[in-house]
């Protein structure tokens, strides 16, 4: 393998400057991979041509940056043939500045992934995939005519990353072959670490979370839970923390006034994560109870300083935690079971502390960035051998045949 490989990333989920806010999992991963070089191409849909546009950003040492603001209709409507264009554009970007990639990362398998098979096709190269399971899962359910091509793109893909243990299952039933190529990839926090020492918490149970998207990471179901909760749990507290619009946080504040008990539920508005770290110990419990998440990094911070979680099944973290008595998954709409969650983790908390400081070696064996990156670069020393080897381009992953005619650009998911 050459000292410094040269990795495309193909994402929609950068926080690049042209875009709004998003989630810094990725780019987190991106900064880590230091004995790479790396082009980041960072996708945002718009459906006004008016706004289409390429950019070159700023970037740290040994990347480059581009930002494609690319043409793309709402609920899916086009998604192939959108696809395919931006596989054009990005080429194009690539011959424009005299870059040639020695393998693509794609960072959502039903979109990106249908541009960086084509790339990887044409260009001979190896193609990794990442699996985020809120998107798959909504093209999956409401594009069914798109199974046949997500298949070829995991058939072909040289390894299938999971950010989201918990579709693993669903996406092997789809493409039971992929077994032997899939492997976890969970999103790096800050602090992980070997031995983990809990200390004696406070009365606060915390919940850390994008306001804008309250009902999906289940605030709303969360207020409802601790109402319940709180005659069993009368010295517990509530906390949420998160940064939103003025519309967005009054709404929460009015559940909160409604719910009965609203003295013992706090907004604290946004806090730099170093703040929350620093503070995170000493929390009872950290609670969010989310709907179609793809991770949530809060949960890994919160069991890496000794904090019990809960946490939705089926979503989020869950998938990533197996044979761990960590934290209590419960049905995400299910207020009864979060509010029943509530009540365990403030009664048997000390036993939940207890049982993270035991799982600690395997917790950092499952989440540990340097791991992570070295497995992450064993793979990619792999995938360019093997390529290097096969020589000739293989038959194509992606084509419009893999889709019937009357459903080629059909609408159903957001």
């Amino acid at each position: 393998m050459p000292s410094r490989p040269l990795i495309l990333h193909i994402t929609g989920d950068y926080p690049d400057a042209t875009r709004a806010p998003t989630t810094v999992a990725i780019k987190t991963l991106i900064d880590s991979l230091g004995g790479c070089d790396h082009v980041v191409v960072s996708l945002t849909r718009t459906p006004d041509p008016r706004r289409l546009k390429t950019v070159e950003l700023p970037a740290p040492p040994g990347q480059r940056l581009f930002a494609i603001h690319h043409f793309g209709l709402p609920f899916g409507v086009g998604l192939l043939p959108s696809f395919h264009r931006v596989a054009r554009q990005i080429e194009q970007l690539l011959g424009d500045n005299g870059l040639c990639p020695d393998l693509v990362h794609s960072h959502r398998l039903t979109f990106d992934g249908i541009a960086g098979a084509l790339i990887a096709r044409r260009r001979g190269i190896g193609h990794f995939v990442s699996v985020r399971g809120e998107v798959e899962s909504k093209v999956l359910r409401y594009k069914p005519t798109y199974r046949p091509l997500v298949r070829r793109i995991l058939r072909s893909a040289d390894r299938v990353f999971f950010v989201s243990a918990w579709f693993r299952p669903h996406l092997e039933q789809l493409c039971p072959d992929i077994a032997d190529k899939a492997t976890a990839l969970p999103n790096i926090v800050a602090n992980t670490r070997e031995v983990i020492t809990p200390i004696p918490p406070d009365d606060h149970i915390v919940a850390a979370a994008n306001l804008d998207i309250y009902e999906k990471k289940g605030l709303d179901r969360l207020i409802a839970a601790f109402a319940k909760a709180a005659p069993r749990i009368p010295d517990a507290r509530l906390e949420i923390i998160g940064r939103g619009t003025a519309e967005n946080v009054a709404r929460l504040q009015q559940l909160i006034d409604a719910s009965g008990v609203a003295p013992r539920i706090r907004l604290s508005g946004a806090m730099p994560n170093a703040d929350f770290l620093a503070r995170l110990p000493r929390a009872l419990a950290m609670a969010l109870p989310s709907h179609n998440e793809t991770f949530g990094m809060v949960y890994t911070e919160a069991l890496f300083a000794g904090v019990p979680i809960l946490y939705s099944r089926d979503t989020g973290i869950d998938g990533h935690l197996d044979g761990l008595d960590v934290g209590i998954a419960v049905p995400a709409g299910d207020t009864d079971a979060i509010a029943a969650g509530l009540v365990r983790l403030t009664h048997d908390n000390q036993r939940f502390r207890a049982a993270i400081a035991t799982a600690a070696p395997e917790l950092f064996a499952r989440f540990d960035r340097d791991r992570q990156v070295a497995s992450y670069m064993g793979d990619v020393a792999a995938a360019m051998s093997r390529h290097r080897r096969n020589g000739a381009l293989r038959a194509s992953p992606v084509s419009s045949h893999d889709i019937p005619a009357r459903n080629r650009g059909a609408a159903g998911v957001e």
